[in-house]
């Protein structure tokens, strides 16, 4: 499989159609990468873009139920599989670590600030201001404050 389908992301709602989805890419040629199935009479279930280099671009989605290749059992656990797995897609995993990426991008961005009050090369305090203004404004993004 290959990397995360790439950014930028945003979930769409559409209430006439009862959907919702995220997306990715430019508005009109965006990339579905997961949308949410029926599964049985109760139950929801996830579809998500095949990233794959086999997909070759097309706009195809899985139901990551009927995808056994990307249910894995955890560590030490595989004989509870049936009932509690992991999900190895690369999507997923991206979505999985966004509190500790974000966790780690404050501590840079502190890290950052401090750096660029010591500053005394011009174009190193450019570089440093254009970098922690990139991370203020995901950060920003992360916890709804743009």
């Amino acid at each position: 499989m290959s990397e995360h389908t790439p950014g930028p992301w945003r979930w769409e709602f559409n209430e006439k159609h009862r959907q919702l989805t995220l997306v990715g890419g430019r508005p009109q040629y965006d990339l579905t990468i997961m949308e949410f199935c029926r599964w049985g009479m109760w139950g929801a279930g996830v579809s998500m873009r095949d990233t794959a280099p086999e997909a070759d671009g097309f706009q195809l989605t899985h139901k990551v139920h009927e995808r056994p290749d990307w249910i894995v059992p955890f560590p030490g656990r595989a004989h509870h599989k049936d009932w509690c797995a992991a999900v190895s897609h690369p999507d997923m995993r991206l979505m999985q670590a966004a509190p500790d990426l974000l966790e780690a991008l404050e501590a840079s961005n502190l890290l950052l600030r401090t750096k660029r009050h010591a500053c005394e090369n011009s174009e190193v305090c450019r570089v440093l201001d254009v970098h922690i203004e990139r991370n203020a404004a995901a950060i920003a993004k992360a916890r709804s404050q743009s």
